[in-house]
């Protein structure tokens, strides 16, 4: 494996910065709040990051559509079934054909069983249905936090861009 420091990715310190700024924005910011993990704020920050706002919201609406179809297939399952390994493959088998039957269903379909698979195993130490779906209904949230942080973000940067233009290539001639 070769390392280029003398030219690196193009957008590398872009997305460290905002990675970084954004994980420490919503540690702090979440904890204070009261979510003492907020890990799936995180995570959903660093799916969604993006230079560009087409592809941003693309991955914002991605990540929203995966994580609640998983959430609301774990949901129904853990009612019906409870915390069991047979209500997570039922689930997990109820994701999977929910993203391959459903039109325009994000490419990266693949969130919606993990998200499956992440809060029944988290279920399974839960203290009843209460608390499991309180807990499937708090990641929604952090995902919704967290994605929503990585836009934010690509709106002050594409600002800050814009602002470093000089004036003349700001403006189309005519």
């Amino acid at each position: 494996m070769e390392f280029n420091f003398i030219n690196p990715r193009k957008n590398a310190l872009v997305y460290l910065i905002k990675i970084l700024s954004g994980c420490l924005i919503l540690w702090y910011g979440l904890r204070a709040l009261g979510i003492q993990e907020p890990y799936w704020a995180m995570i959903s920050l660093i799916i969604v990051t993006e230079p560009d706002m087409t592809v941003a919201k693309a991955n914002f609406r991605a990540r929203l559509i995966n994580t609640i179809s998983g959430c609301i297939v774990s949901c129904i399952s853990l009612i019906i079934f409870g915390p069991t390994f047979l209500a997570m493959l039922v689930a997990l088998t109820a994701a999977v054909v929910v993203a391959m039957l459903l039109q325009n269903y994000p490419s990266n379909w693949r969130l919606g069983p993990a998200t499956v698979v992440i809060l029944l195993s988290a279920a399974f130490s839960g203290s009843g249905l209460h608390q499991e779906l309180h807990l499937a209904f708090m990641r929604v949230g952090e995902v919704i936090v967290g994605s929503t942080m990585a836009l934010l973000q690509t709106v002050l940067y594409i600002w800050l861009v814009k602002r470093r233009q000089p004036h003349d290539e700001q403006q189309p001639t005519a």
